[in-house]
């Protein structure tokens, strides 16, 4: 084996030069310690080699400054762990197959600018698992599948990894601020704070995700899906932009949230672009504006066969037809929307396809409990188009909006799913558990502190059922309510 791998290392001697081998001997009772730089390289030195580093683990043990990577291989920087490779004269994808733990750890100031595919801190992960990495202030330029940590990934699992103050741009398509392109892998606890731009299929976090699950993710930053000049001159608008997800399909996204800016053409939307035979639950877009075309959506641009739940959407929408403050397009069956809001204003050249909570719907889609702000969508119609059949969405003024009988008929769980707060989400309903602040500091029912109370909403949502509502009291009968009292009700629940 290292014979054949002899040519491949000699044509990147100059490149991997640096390269340092970590301590430790990669298994789970000894992983690699990654200390710095050069051992990243000596990473990417075997993953593009050819050894893929399958069930071996890696701990990251210190911070690691990625700033001369800028100067490296003639300012193309950083040479991402896996991607397209060229080994003993022929192309071949090459993956990272390993665990790596960043212990919460940072990657600062990370560099690639490469006229080619599969470009971040990692090109390929297939089948491997990273967690609990930062990267602050990467600069990611390529054509397609780019990411800060990744540019592609196939049945790998992502947890608690965090983007800061980064940009990613590419020429092509499939460009997200945390992963390009995901298929059959699980995203959890991440967030994203980045500038992305290119023409196609682009998201906060993830790009494209197929039979994926996306989950406790929020994404903030801005989206811009440019027009492409064709060889022949043609121009082609720029399309598939999402806050949180620019494509889904056949995947789940739950308790997500974006406050993104997407700006682009076609099928634009606040938290998913293009929803296709999906789940999306318990996640919301607010603060943002999203600006586009055809199939412009607060939340989803375009609704294909997908079941939104739970959700709602503040965000500023602007398009010329299919605009809605949820969802742009609500297509076929399948595609019902279910206790959701919107309230954010909506414009629309094309008024008689555009409505406070979905521009247009087919006769087959459903809309069931749903409520709107007609004062800031400015909207005459919840729902805009020709059909409006199986449509329950109530105009609400903004006082009403913000008032929980509102959503008694239409029997909203303000037990465990949803809460009002005259000092929450301007005092809007919002989703319990949902957001930011939860990730960062485990605020789970948005009071402003961690406390017996969050651990109480925990419980239920862990128990899933609404035949049970527990509640933390003095349960030891000491007098007050304590982590001792959270101790006995886990006990109750545990064994009942």
């Amino acid at each position: 084996m290292l014979a054949a791998l002899l040519p491949v290392l000699a044509a990147a001697q100059g490149y991997y030069d640096a390269s340092k081998k970590p301590d430790g001997d990669g298994t789970a009772r000894s992983p690699y310690q990654i200390a710095t730089l050069h051992n990243l390289l000596w990473i990417a030195q075997q993953v593009n080699g050819g050894i893929d580093l399958a069930d071996t683990y890696l701990v990251q043990t210190q911070d690691i400054d990625c700033s001369p990577t800028r100067q490296w291989d003639g300012g193309h920087g950083w040479a991402a762990i896996g991607g397209m490779q060229t080994v003993n004269g022929m192309v071949k994808k090459m993956a990272f197959r390993g665990h790596y733990d960043g212990q919460g750890h940072a990657i600062n100031q990370l560099y690639v600018n490469r006229p080619t595919d599969f470009q971040g801190l990692f090109g390929y992960v297939y089948g491997g698992s990273v967690r609990g990495l930062r990267l602050n202030g990467a600069h990611i330029e390529g054509t397609e599948n780019l990411g800060v940590l990744t540019g592609y990934a196939f049945e790998e699992e992502v947890t608690d990894c965090h983007v800061a103050q980064s940009t990613v741009k590419g020429s092509g398509i499939y460009l997200g601020g945390l992963m390009g392109y995901q298929s059959y892998g699980t995203t959890r606890d991440c967030t994203v704070d980045a500038a992305i731009s290119g023409y196609d299929y682009l998201g906060g976090i993830v790009s494209w995700c197929v039979e994926g699950t996306v989950s406790r993710c929020h994404a903030t930053g801005k989206i811009a899906s440019i027009t492409k000049t064709e060889t022949d001159g043609s121009q082609q608008v720029g399309r598939l932009a999402g806050g949180l997800v620019g494509y889904l399909s056949n995947a789940h996204v739950d308790s997500c949230s974006s406050s993104v800016e997407v700006v682009g053409g076609n099928q634009m939307g606040g938290l998913v672009g293009v929803a296709v035979k999906s789940v999306i639950a318990h996640s919301y877009a607010a603060g943002n504006r999203v600006k586009g075309i055809t199939y412009v959506g607060g939340l989803v641009g375009k609704n294909e066969e997908t079941a939104v739940s739970d959700c709602f959407a503040r965000s500023t929408v602007e398009g010329e037809s299919s605009v809605g403050g949820l969802i742009g397009s609500l297509d076929y069956s399948g595609s019902d929307v279910a206790r959701c809001y919107a309230a954010g204003q909506v414009t629309a050249t094309n008024a008689a396809i555009a409505g406070g909570l979905v521009g247009n719907k087919s006769y087959t889609a459903t809309v069931k409990s749903c409520y709107y702000d007609k004062e800031i969508s400015q909207q005459a119609d919840g729902v805009g188009g020709f059909a409006h059949n199986d449509c329950q969405c109530e105009a609400k003024t903004t006082a009403q909006m913000k008032v929980q009988d509102t959503y008694a008929a239409a029997h909203w769980d303000f037990a465990r799913v949803w809460a009002i707060d005259v000092a929450v989400n301007e005092g809007y309903p919002h989703l319990v558990g949902v957001g930011p602040a939860v990730q960062r500091h485990g605020d789970i029912d948005g009071d402003g502190m961690v406390n017996v109370s969050d651990v109480t909403v925990l419980i239920n949502c862990v128990l899933g059922s609404a035949s049970y509502s527990l509640d933390v009291s003095d349960i030891d009968g000491d007098g007050t309510v304590n982590v001792s009292d959270v101790t006995a009700l886990i006990n109750l629940v545990l064994n009942p």
